[in-house]
């Protein structure tokens, strides 16, 4: 199988550090970079806490990216951000494993929401912002279950304390989107915008 690889037609970046958003990117042949845009998340997520859970998705992606194309004028510049939320609540990365199991607990046998934002920027302005969501319902998981999930993807930079693109997709029994929702890269529309400002073609 030869190996795709497109050339865009400006210089695309990927404004984020995180592993999948930069996976999924390089499974479709685009050639991009990837730059961390050292926003002060926590300041701004403060700052727009009473908003709706979509709008501070797309705030905190136009954040990211809005950064990296003032630096970078020449280049498309992606951003993306995910919330994982319960009701009203977000449910945050949880960082080691008391706070994974917690989280775990709290979302078996219930119903949550992934939302993830994405936009596109040039020379520092935004083109384009995105929001889509996923409902995702976990089995009752007993803490045998929970501990040898979390022992075996460790996913404890992951909103929801899972990875759906690992050993995550054993935990539900019901999931209503997108998988690149799940994974925080609403990539199908992403491609979309890339093609309408003539960014790359196949």
């Amino acid at each position: 199988m030869t190996k795709l690889s497109i050339k865009p037609n400006k210089p695309l970046i990927l404004a984020s550090k995180s592993k999948i958003r930069s996976i999924i990117l390089r499974k479709t042949g685009i050639e991009f970079t990837t730059k961390t845009s050292y926003v002060d998340e926590n300041v701004i997520k403060n700052s727009i806490s009473s908003k709706p859970i979509k709008t501070q998705a797309i705030i905190l992606a136009s954040a990211k990216a809005s950064k990296v194309s003032e630096e970078n004028i020449d280049s498309y510049v992606i951003g993306a951000d995910q919330i994982c939320s319960i009701g009203k609540t977000i449910i945050n990365k949880p960082t080691n494993m008391t706070n994974a199991i917690k989280q775990l607990k709290n979302l078996s046998g219930k119903t949550h929401k992934q939302t993830s934002a994405i936009c596109l920027f040039y020379k520092g302005k935004k083109l384009w912002s995105h929001s889509e969501e996923a409902r995702l319902t976990m089995y009752n998981l007993s803490l045998k279950e929970i501990k040898n999930y979390l022992n075996a993807d460790r996913p404890f930079q992951s909103c929801g304390s899972y990875k759906f693109e690992s050993y995550g997709h054993h935990l539900f029994t019901k999931v209503d989107g997108d998988s690149y929702t799940i994974q925080g890269f609403p990539l199908i529309s992403l491609l979309r915008q890339l093609r309408k400002y003539n960014l790359y073609s196949l």
